[in-house]
């Protein structure tokens, strides 16, 4: 299985700068046929800067997508499942497929455990 790992890099990586915001690296989907989205959560929601770069992000028509979004509270409703909802809409919006969605929580204890059972799903699935 090869994959190729890219950088989503804002120009300002201040949480609380606003849109439009601007990429000093901005991977291009294209060539891909499958996806994978990571992304931390920032106050209980996905991170401005990947909200604004999968807005940006021009189509994602036939593309198998897989997410995961990192958090530092291993508690429920600390917006895991937000951020994931969040990419689903916008990937669906653009012509792409969520397969299959996870969240890690920094603070569990199982941490290692979940990602590497999530790598191991995405493998199994593509």
């Amino acid at each position: 299985l090869d994959a190729e790992i890219q950088r989503i890099v804002p120009e300002n990586d201040d949480p609380g700068v606003k849109p439009p915001i601007v990429f000093t690296s901005k991977p291009d989907v294209t060539p891909y046929d499958v996806v994978i989205f990571a992304s931390p959560v920032w106050a209980f929601s996905l991170a401005g800067v990947m909200k604004e770069y999968l807005e940006q992000v021009s189509s994602l028509e036939g593309k198998r997508v897989f997410s995961f979004v990192t958090k530092q509270l291993a508690s429920k409703f600390t917006g895991g499942t937000k951020a994931n909802r969040q990419i689903k809409s916008v990937v669906e919006l653009k012509g792409g497929r969520v397969e299959k969605s996870f969240i890690v929580s920094w603070k569990n204890k199982k941490r290692d455990e979940e990602i590497a059972n999530l790598i191991a799903e995405i493998c199994k699935a593509v």
